[in-house]
């Protein structure tokens, strides 16, 4: 809260007694007027469901999306597999999308296919070793979930620009 940074916002912790004569928290710890905490979620992260309503009242929010951090690809070996790994992201996330129940908080981030690098450009090994039991994890309890993942998997093997 903007009105408890700096001096006027000084309370004492209870590690107070350790902190050194002359230190600037010495009369207390604040937070000072040109520090701002940054943190991350994912919204629909189930385990921090509860505070997600406390945090939304007392900070800012800003969706960031998976496609808005394509420029991570920058970090794959060759240019065409970074050209196959946008277009099966994009495919794949596009998939989601049409899924009832998902929605774009659902979509596969480019930190995903940076891992590319740890399995010599393998997309199949992604599939299988990351995202496979993720996507069936989002779809538990739904119906036809095989049908669904198979749906997911044939939009992610496309490595053909898509059609949006």
């Amino acid at each position: 809260d903007p009105g408890d940074r700096g001096t006027q916002g000084r309370v004492y912790t209870q590690y107070h007694n350790l902190v050194p004569e002359g230190d600037v928290f010495e009369n207390g710890f604040y937070v000072p007027e040109n520090v701002y905490i940054i943190g991350t979620m994912n919204d629909i992260d189930r385990s921090v469901e509860s505070m997600d309503f406390a945090f939304r009242r007392r900070f800012a929010f800003v969706e960031i999306k998976a496609e808005d951090r394509l420029s991570m690809l920058d970090e794959l070996n060759d240019e065409s597999l970074k050209e196959k790994a946008i277009n099966r992201l994009k495919n794949l996330n596009n998939a989601i999308s049409k899924i009832d129940g998902l929605s774009s908080a659902y979509h596969i981030g480019a930190s995903y296919f940076l891992k590319l690098n740890n399995y010599g450009g393998n997309f199949e090994d992604l599939w299988n070793y990351h995202l496979d039991g993720l996507l069936k994890e989002y779809l538990r309890g739904m119906r036809d979930v095989e049908d669904k993942v198979e749906e997911l998997k044939k939009a992610y093997d496309n490595e053909s620009a898509p059609n949006n």
